[in-house]
């Protein structure tokens, strides 16, 4: 996440005076009720695995108690948690998964996280996969914490496709028009999915969120359009897209790594040769688009942050990752491994048909999954309003209804209008 300071200013204003005002009115000798004292937690959609936590957490000890807050997953319901933010009575942890990130961080409505997890003795950042932490981070803080995620990225043998630091747009782009007759790209890409792919990973270089300004009438976005419009949508039976991907006809491969089990089933199908996972393609590098689960933040208005904080570091503790993370990687190094060594010795399926059709995972291909959840840089801010204006009238351009400088003059007209109004 980059930079962003526009507009934070007035907002903290307001903050603090909120604060203030909240503080001054709880001056007034009164003696501090008795009982567990009560930590409000907001969401637009429940995952029923925090609903579990939170019910195990507030069982665990009784110096605290959260509560959850259901707001409706709707416009609607973001401007009721808006007006409580303004009134006063914003509540005192976030969950990160439907919120617009970047605009809360942009406001200086969350709490930085980092002196809390620097002052950890148990827990400290080397413990945790750092690169995953790094898409909540804006101005050196850390605005939230996920204790799992899943990624989604791109994967190629390596003599065909190269390192992930050499993964760029323009090479994408050499790439596809290099593609001899008898080859495809990946099966199932089509324009709207590659630009949505780069988008996702790669949105800040044509938005500048500290500025508040968009670059979507340039020759780099231009260059994107028409590459995108060059994909030609090819759909294979499953059969075929390995026998594709083994023989070198496929050169790319979509794998989605939920767990541990699905992604060696995935790499395997690549067959024999040294696999490369790059990610999807931006101007640092290949990005995996990385899906955070059950992110929380703390909001700055909080006032019992050290209560909030001992929330968020539960989720990072051994109890919950071991327990509590399910078809997701666990944001813990050391849990990681464990999970690692299982699928190098045990058979997942146990009794099951598909037990028969297990391979172990090897060492190789183990080592190629850490190292690029090590080196992969992943996916920054993205600004869901921006890419429905973008797709919504790259549509046009690729159903051959209007020219790409048409589309382009839209685009940078409607972008432009709403970040400089958001950030």
């Amino acid at each position: 996440m980059r930079k962003i300071r526009k507009k934070r200013y007035l907002w903290n204003v307001l903050i603090l005076a909120v604060s203030a005002a909240v503080i001054l009115a709880g001056c007034g000798g009164e003696t501090p009720r008795e009982g567990p004292i009560s930590l409000t937690y907001a969401t637009f959609s429940p995952d029923f695995e925090m609903e579990q936590w939170i019910a195990e957490w507030n069982r665990s000890q009784d110096r605290y108690r959260i509560e959850i807050l259901e707001y409706e997953n709707s416009d609607t319901g973001r401007a009721q948690l808006n007006n409580e933010i303004l009134s006063g009575k914003a509540p005192d942890l976030f969950d990160l998964s439907y919120i617009n990130v970047s605009s809360f961080v942009s406001k200086g409505l969350l709490e930085d996280l980092r002196p809390y997890l620097d002052r950890e003795e148990k827990i400290s950042e080397e413990d945790l996969l750092s690169g995953v932490l790094q898409t909540y981070e804006a101005d050196e803080g850390l605005y939230g914490i996920m204790p799992e995620f899943r990624l989604e990225i791109l994967a190629g043998k390596k003599d065909r496709v190269g390192n992930v630091s050499d993964w760029t747009v323009d090479r994408l782009c050499r790439m596809i028009e290099d593609l001899s007759p008898n080859e495809i790209l990946m099966e199932g890409f089509s324009p709207m999915g590659m630009l949505r792919a780069i988008l996702a990973t790669d949105m800040e270089d044509f938005v500048n969120w500290e500025e508040g300004t968009c670059s979507f009438d340039g020759e780099k976005f231009k260059k994107l359009l028409t590459t995108a419009n060059s994909v030609e949508t090819v759909f294979m039976e499953e059969k075929e897209l390995t026998e594709g991907l083994q023989s070198g006809k496929v050169l790319l491969g979509r794998i989605y790594v939920t767990d541990l089990v699905e992604y060696v089933n995935s790499v395997k199908a690549f067959g024999e040769g040294e696999i490369s996972l790059l990610g999807f393609p931006s101007e640092a590098g290949g990005r995996a688009v990385l899906t955070a689960r059950m992110p929380v933040g703390i909001s700055r208005t909080c006032k019992n942050k050290d209560g909030a904080w001992e929330f968020v570091r539960s989720l990072l503790e051994e109890d919950f990752q071991r327990t509590h993370v399910h078809f997701c990687l666990p944001v813990r190094q050391d849990i990681l491994r464990e999970e690692f060594e299982r699928v190098m010795t045990e058979n997942p399926y146990g009794d099951a048909p598909e037990a028969k059709m297990w391979k172990p995972a090897t060492q190789e291909e183990i080592d190629t999954l850490y190292n690029g959840l090590c080196q992969m840089k992943y996916s920054g801010i993205f600004d869901e309003t921006v890419w429905n204006i973008v797709s919504e009238e790259a549509e046009a351009y690729f159903n051959g209804q209007k020219s790409v400088e048409a589309v382009m003059d839209v685009i940078q007209s409607r972008a432009s209008l709403y970040v400089s109004e958001n950030y």
